[in-house]
């Protein structure tokens, strides 16, 4: 199974703790939705799960919010070898 954190490119050790419980939900619906890889799709992903925490009063890594941000701006896309791997063990 992809993790979205490695797509994304982030250490889950540097995670605030306080922020767990919205990765989880994070996660959860990143796989509900397809696991969207594509940067249009990630961003609008993002985009949806950062106005969804706040609307639920939960706290999310503010790395989310910043690799929004990149991705909007071109500056940073998904590694691909992270889906290459995931394939090949499926």
């Amino acid at each position: 199974m992809k993790d979205l954190l490695e797509v994304l490119e982030i250490n889950p050790e540097r995670l605030p703790r306080k922020t767990a419980r919205a990765m989880k939900v994070v996660q959860a619906q990143w796989v509900e939705r397809g696991q969207p890889i594509d940067g249009p799709a990630l961003a609008e992903f993002l985009d949806q799960t950062i106005d969804f925490c706040k609307k639920m009063e939960l706290e999310y890594p503010k790395i989310l919010l910043k690799r929004l941000k990149q991705l909007q701006r071109g500056e940073w896309k998904p590694v691909r070898e992270v889906f290459a791997r995931a394939e090949n063990l499926s």
